[in-house]
C-alpha cells in the first residue's frame, strides 16, 4: 500500500459471502498493489442486520447509511480515512501497519471505511470506486498496477423494519512486484446499497500477499466476514 502518512492500501484475495452474496476477492494495503477476480454470486433470501459477532466492534456512518463491524485484533479504528473517487470515506479502520525503506515508511496492512456517493447504477459506481483505490492504493511512481476487475454481482439486504435494499458487489485485485517494500497482491471489495436518496458505499481492502511476514496479510474468511456484516443503519 501507499505510505500511511499519505494514501491507504493493501494486497489480499479473498471469497465473501454475506446476506445474499457470495463473491471471492482481495484487499489493499497502505503502500501495496492488489489483483482481483470474482465468483459466481448466489440468492438467498435477505436477511436483517446480523448480531455483533463477539468482540468484535460495530461502526456505523449515518453519511453512508451503512453499518459494519470489525475484528478485534488487527484492526484499529480511524474515523477519516481520505477520499476514493466520489466518496469520502470515514467511520473506518486500518490493518496492522509496518515500516519498510529509505526513507522509512510506514505502510498500512489494510483499510476499510464507507461514505456516500450520489445516486447511480451500484455496479458501475462500484466497478469505478474498485479502479481508482487499485490506481490510488497500488501505483509506484509511474508505474501501474496490474488491476483485474471482476463482474458486478446483485446483492440485497434488508433495513430493521425488513425492507429489501438493492446494491451490488464487485472484487477487483492490484498485483506489483516494482516496490519490494510493498506486498505483491491486494484485494479491494466494493459493497454497494442504493437507497432513495444516494448510494451507500464501503470499501474493503488489504494484502493478500508479500510484504514482510510480520504483520501478516488478511485472510479470505477476514474479508469476508467483514463486509458479511455490513447492513443499512435503519
Amino acid at each position: 500500500m501507499l505510505s500511511a502518512v499519505t494514501l491507504l492500501g493493501a494486497a489480499a484475495a479473498i471469497v465473501l459471502t454475506g446476506g445474499d452474496d457470495t463473491v471471492s476477492g482481495s484487499a489493499v494495503a497502505a503502500h501495496a498493489p492488489s489483483r482481483i477476480s470474482a465468483p459466481p454470486s448466489t440468492s438467498s433470501t435477505p436477511v436483517v442486520p446480523l448480531t455483533p459477532k463477539p468482540g468484535w466492534s460495530t461502526l456505523t456512518n449515518p453519511a453512508s447509511g451503512l453499518s459494519y463491524q470489525i475484528p478485534p485484533t488487527m484492526w484499529t479504528v480511524n474515523p477519516r480515512l481520505g477520499t476514493v473517487g466520489p466518496v469520502n470515506l470515514a467511520q473506518g479502520a486500518e490493518r496492522t501497519a509496518y515500516t519498510c525503506g529509505k526513507p522509512v515508511e510506514r505502510l498500512l496492512r489494510g483499510v476499510l471505511g464507507s461514505g456516500s456517493a450520489p445516486r447511480a447504477d451500484p455496479g458501475d459506481l462500484a466497478i469505478a470506486i474498485a479502479q481508482a483505490a487499485a490506481m490510488q492504493y497500488y501505483a509506484t511512481g509511474d508505474t501501474l498496477p496490474k488491476i483485474t476487475i471482476g463482474a458486478a454481482q446483485p446483492v440485497r439486504r434488508r433495513t430493521k423494519a425488513g425492507k429489501p435494499v438493492p446494491g451490488a458487489l464487485v472484487r477487483a485485485t492490484a498485483t506489483q512486484h516494482v516496490d519490494p517494500c510493498l506486498a505483491s497482491q491486494g484485494e479491494i471489495l466494493v459493497f454497494v446499497l442504493q437507497f432513495a436518496d444516494h448510494d451507500g458505499v464501503l470499501l474493503v481492502n488489504a494484502d493478500v500477499a508479500g510484504g514482510p511476514a510480520s504483520p501478516a496479510p488478511a485472510t479470505d474468511s477476514e474479508l469476508r466476514s467483514i463486509v458479511a456484516t455490513a447492513y443499512p443503519t435503519s
